[in-house]
Formats: C-alpha cells, sequence, structure tokens
C-alpha cells in the first residue's frame, strides 16, 4: 500500500512540474509604444535605436557641415549612449528598402525608430508593426500617415521637423530619444 501511495505522490509531482514549464498557445498581449514612456522609466540608455534614411542622405550637404546625416547620427546617438543601427534606403527602390529596414530594426529589437521617409503612405504597415511591437516612432521631417480605418489610425508617436542643418536635426532627434529613454514626454516643433 505504501508503494502505492508513494508512486501516485510522485506522479503527481511529475505532472504539477510538467505543468508548470510547458508552453501556451495564447499570444502575449502587445505594448502600445506610448506605453515606454510611462512612468516605468522608458527604456535602457544602451538600447537600439534604428534610424532609416535616404540615400541621398549618405552624401554631406550643404547644410552638413561636411559630414553625413548617417554619420551625424551615429555619432551623436552613441555620444548619448545609445546603439544607434542606421540604415540608409537604396536609390532605386527607396520605399521597400526602407519598409525592409523598419521590419528588421523591430525584429532586432529597436526600442526608438527615427524614420525619414521616401514615400510616408508606403510605410503605414510597417509602422503599425513597430507600434504594435512597442517600438516608439518619430517622424523625421514629413509626417508618416496613420494606418487603420475609423480615426484609429497609428502614425508616428513624434516628429521632429524643420533642416535648417543636420546638427540641429539630429540635436532635436536625440533630445527626443533621450526623453522617451527617461520616460517623458519629448517636447518637438
Amino acid at each position: 500500500m505504501r508503494r502505492i501511495l508513494a508512486a501516485v505522490i510522485a506522479l503527481s509531482a511529475v505532472v504539477v512540474l510538467a505543468g508548470c514549464t510547458g508552453t501556451t498557445s495564447m499570444a502575449p498581449t502587445p505594448v502600445k509604444s506610448t506605453d515606454l514612456t510611462s512612468s516605468d522609466g522608458g527604456f535602457d540608455q544602451h538600447a537600439v535605436v534604428g534610424v532609416v534614411l535616404l540615400a541621398a542622405d549618405a552624401t554631406p550637404g550643404a547644410s552638413s557641415g561636411g559630414v553625413a546625416l548617417p554619420d551625424r547620427f551615429r555619432e551623436d546617438l552613441t555620444s548619448a549612449g545609445f546603439r544607434p543601427d542606421v540604415r540608409v534606403a537604396s536609390a532605386t527602390d527607396p520605399a521597400a528598402s526602407q519598409a525592409s529596414a523598419i521590419r528588421e530594426l523591430v525584429r532586432d529589437g529597436a526600442k526608438a525608430l527615427l524614420v525619414e521617409a521616401a514615400d510616408p503612405d508606403a510605410l503605414a504597415g510597417e509602422v503599425q508593426t513597430a507600434h504594435d511591437a512597442g517600438v516608439v516612432v518619430v517622424a523625421l521631417g514629413d509626417p508618416l500617415p496613420a494606418s487603420g480605418t475609423g480615426g484609429d489610425g497609428i502614425s508616428s508617436d513624434y516628429r521632429v521637423q524643420g533642416r535648417d542643418s543636420d546638427a540641429a536635426l539630429v540635436g532635436r532627434a536625440v533630445a527626443v530619444v533621450e526623453a522617451l529613454q527617461r520616460g517623458t514626454k519629448p517636447t518637438t516643433d
């Protein structure tokens, strides 16, 4: 009788432990991108910040001070303590290139995306995907479109306007990311 009782107890323990370590088929609840700026403190200072730019930005322009925009973003975000992942769209199909870059950055764990869109309407689905993953999206220049219907569309969380100089644009964008990292609402143009 004792052996049967011991076997039943051992079998029960195995079943209970197996149930605790099993997987579930339920999908995790998506995080809203605005949750990252709540009182929980934003995100880690050393987080990946994705930057998606146009092909023309790869060459220093008149307002660049001799530094290409991708390099300026890398330098300034690194100086602020972030890990920048800067992607430059191809000149032949910039919209598809940017859509692919956004998907990859979200998949790779970026906490914020700075996007200068070649075709804002072409990125609506990717912006929605980024939001669903809890990524904060900041439009550089032109606003990113809302997706969805009935006024419930998702667009960029913030927008950094102006192109008086590359340094000023990057400075404003980095300030927005720093505010988001601290969990505070950034001031934008």
